[in-house]
């Protein structure tokens, strides 16, 4: 879901503690529609883990090199 031209995902995951992250360059696994690839992209936002559930709210960016 799209906030702010922000990316929310809430997920399942297998764990159950509680913590909140603030994050600058987590990878995560992105897939394209268009070609329908799927590749790791950094991931800048805040995450939140609750028992058995990471909510995340942030931005996906393409690293470009000077």
């Amino acid at each position: 879901m799209r906030i702010f031209n922000r990316t929310l995902s809430i997920e399942v995951i297998n764990g159950a503690g509680l913590y909140f992250e603030i994050s600058d360059s987590r990878p995560v696994w992105v897939y394209n529609e268009d070609t329908q690839e799927t590749y790791a992209m950094p991931f800048q936002g805040y995450l939140l883990g609750l028992p058995f559930i990471l909510i995340s709210y942030g931005r996906v960016y393409e690293e470009v090199e000077l």
